[in-house]
């Protein structure tokens, strides 16, 4: 199975993001981005290659801290 999750949106709170399972738009769902980072997670340690495969797309937001700024 192919997973493909682009993120659409992602500010300081929630990430907005729509999942394609081979290709086909399953739906968007919005998480709050601590969220979105352990089901991202989940997912691509679950792929078990070369049968699935795993793409992710879109930045999600970063803390000033994780860009390498001063906050």
């Amino acid at each position: 199975m192919k997973i493909h999750l682009r993120i659409d949106e992602s500010n300081p709170s929630h990430t907005r993001f729509t999942i394609f399972a081979n290709g086909a738009n399953c739906g968007q769902l919005c998480m709050r981005n601590e969220e979105f980072h352990n089901f991202h997670q989940i997912l691509s340690l679950s792929m078990r290659p070369p049968i699935d495969t795993f793409v992710s797309s879109g930045k999600p937001y970063l803390k000033p801290e994780e860009r390498g700024e001063s906050a």
